[in-house]
């Protein structure tokens, strides 16, 4: 019993959360149960300097097939997240940290402006409680971990260490900012992107979808609609999203 829910949780582990409430994003297309980003793409870099923030989106599957025998899925929990840097948090949307089987949310991971000190790699131990019923009778309940993701802090060099063979999404330089900001995406692929900018209660105020490169490219977003505070953007490109936060100065 414990082999079946251990490779259920290959599909399922890695959730991890932040500070606030994330919003689902509902532009990312799949047919696959999992965690998005999955654990080869991994967590966005944190830099020394400006506050950290990322979601992960995940859709937790309604039943599994093992060996001919069916598998129902109830529920996933997420009990604790060990490892985060000092001043990092994460919750839950829902904040019980309970996910039912067959449903899509996300998670968010936000931590406070990390300083020098705290340069280095911090890798995550997430504990699990996963409920299910074999055959759809047989309650079943398992404890587990999963230790594929890793938060990494760099030093504020103003070069976003990111590769081009992943699907990366850098800090917005400058930040804060006034008029125009840029990105850096990195895209193993020649592919579309999908950029979207919300307040911090969930609300779309501005969205693109652009044609980019394999490679690293420069994406700008404007402040010419917004008001000065701090926002989220989030971009994807329908496999993987990443989001995180900038500030418009009043100046």
């Amino acid at each position: 019993m414990k082999k079946i829910y251990t490779l259920l949780l290959v599909l399922l582990a890695g959730a991890v959360t932040g500070f606030g409430q994330c919003v689902p994003d509902t532009s990312i297309t799949h047919n696959v149960t999992g965690i998005y980003p999955d654990s080869t793409a991994g967590l966005p870099h944190a830099t020394v300097g400006i506050p950290y923030l990322t979601d992960m989106q995940f859709c937790v599957p309604a039943n599994a097939v093992y060996l001919g025998q069916n598998v129902v899925i109830d529920s996933m929990r997420i009990v604790s997240v060990l490892g985060l840097p000092p001043g990092f948090t994460y919750s839950c949307t829902p904040t019980n940290c309970i996910f039912l089987g067959g449903t899509t949310s996300c998670i968010q991971i936000t931590g406070s402006a990390p300083t020098s000190g705290m340069i280095g790699n911090y890798p995550l131990t997430v504990n699990l409680k996963v409920s299910g019923r074999l055959l759809g009778i047989f309650a079943q309940q398992i404890d587990t971990t999963n230790s594929n993701y890793t938060i990494v802090i760099d030093e504020n060099t103003g070069l976003p260490s990111i590769s081009p063979t992943t699907f990366q999404v850098a800090q917005n330089k400058p930040n804060p900012f006034r008029g125009k900001t840029e990105v850096m995406v990195s895209s193993p692929t020649s592919e579309m992107l999908h950029i979207k900018v919300c307040d911090l209660l969930g609300n779309v105020l501005q969205t693109e979808t652009i044609q980019v490169p394999k490679g690293n490219n420069n994406i700008s977003i404007s402040s010419e609609d917004l008001s000065p505070g701090i926002y989220l953007y989030t971009i994807s490109n329908g496999r993987s999203s990443k989001t995180r936060r900038m500030i418009v100065s009043g100046n």
